[in-house]
């Protein structure tokens, strides 16, 4: 299960406080991502846009956290997304 986190202040601070290698990317509208998982934990924070996890809505600044092996897919918005997200090495609060 895809768990909403408090959003942080300032995101990539966040990450690498956490020991996280903070990646920062963009989509443009509409695009679809197919079902899919990661081997390790992931944390993600929606800097500006919109996007759709498993037909939930995250919207700016909305931050989530998604289990390593958990089966998501991902659709962006009408303007596009913007995120910052990366993937816990090691047990992450």
């Amino acid at each position: 299960m895809i768990e909403r986190l408090r959003a942080p202040e300032d995101p990539e601070k966040w990450l690498q406080d956490l020991g996280i290698d903070a990646q920062t990317w963009s989509a443009g509208p509409g695009t679809h991502f197919d079902v899919h998982s990661h081997a390790q934990p992931k944390r993600l924070a929606v800097r500006r846009g919109s996007i759709q996890f498993n037909n939930e809505w995250l919207h700016a600044p909305d931050t989530i956290r998604i289990p390593a092996g958990f089966e998501h897919s991902a659709h962006v918005g009408d303007d596009g997304v913007e995120c910052v997200e990366g993937f816990e090495q090691r047990s992450a609060s």
